[in-house]
């Protein structure tokens, strides 16, 4: 891998001069930019986390979804009483 920091690439002032352009902060972008990632990243473990314990329970992954939105709803209305 490189060891030329992420400041100091073509990449990166490019990605500046485009944020600037739109009058975007590079650095906000680029943070929610890996947040969402991260987010993202974590959603697919889950999923795939989700879909093999349901196979392994003899559930089928419709089921599994149904599930979880299930506890989503329950755990929204719990956040709303709350």
């Amino acid at each position: 891998m490189n060891e030329q920091p992420i400041t100091d690439s073509s990449l990166w002032k490019e990605f500046q001069a485009a944020a600037r352009h739109r009058r975007r902060d590079p650095a906000r972008l680029l943070n929610d930019y890996m947040r969402e990632c991260l987010e993202r990243w974590e959603d697919q473990r889950l999923d795939a986390e989700i879909s093999s314990q349901a196979q392994a329970s003899g559930y089928r992954e419709a089921d599994a979804v149904k599930i979880v939105r299930r506890y989503r709803r329950e755990k929204k209305r719990t956040r709303a009483a709350s």
